[in-house]
């Protein structure tokens, strides 16, 4: 803890005798210019103009893209248990595990349920799907979408399976989830 006070303290002293010197812009340009060196240390600028910045010690945040860092927190609940109606941080259902991984790795709050979630962005060809995307499917057998999951390229997707009993990786490859998958969405 004291080595994140000192990192924080560090960098905030950093940017105001950089911006005392630069122009009324010199806290943006020293985001800017220096993102890579706050990437290294994990630095999380929220508001650029008053320069506050959290610091996240998770792995999963540490990759590259939004994408990765959804793929990767959502690996690290694989084998949690599903519980119809659970919504973390170790037991789920499926839109509760969606809905977990993405405010917890992305910032980015998602509707409850499977079926509000299938709504909130438009839909996209399976053809378009990128790692990170929502996929969904019909399972009930009702018409309605039942099921949600994260793609994670390479014709596989991770979510938490009533029928796994467990947060698990499947393939839209054939099989059951080829026959219920409906469509995806990009929730970006």
């Amino acid at each position: 803890m004291k080595k994140l006070s000192l990192i924080i303290c560090i960098l905030t002293l950093t940017v105001a005798l950089y911006a005392k010197r630069s122009d009324n812009n010199g806290v943006n340009n020293f985001i800017n210019r220096d993102e890579s060196f706050a990437s290294s240390l994990d630095i999380k600028v929220k508001d650029p103009n008053t320069a506050k910045a959290s610091y996240s010690s998770s792995d999963s945040t540490r990759s590259g893209t939004v994408r990765d860092r959804i793929i990767d927190f959502a690996k690290t609940k694989l084998g949690a248990t599903y519980v119809w109606g659970a919504t973390g941080p170790n037991v789920f259902d499926c839109s509760g595990f969606v809905r977990f991984v993405f405010q917890n790795a992305a910032d980015i709050s998602l509707p409850r349920v499977s079926s509000d979630q299938a709504t909130y962005k438009p839909r996209i060809s399976s053809m378009n799907m990128k790692k990170g995307d929502l996929v969904f499917f019909e399972t009930t057998g009702r018409g309605r979408i039942s099921h949600v999951g994260i793609y994670m390229g390479d014709s596989q997707f991770i979510h938490a399976s009533s029928g796994g009993k467990r947060v698990m990786v499947s393939s839209l490859d054939g099989g059951y989830y080829n026959k219920t998958f409906r469509w995806a969405i990009n929730p970006f």
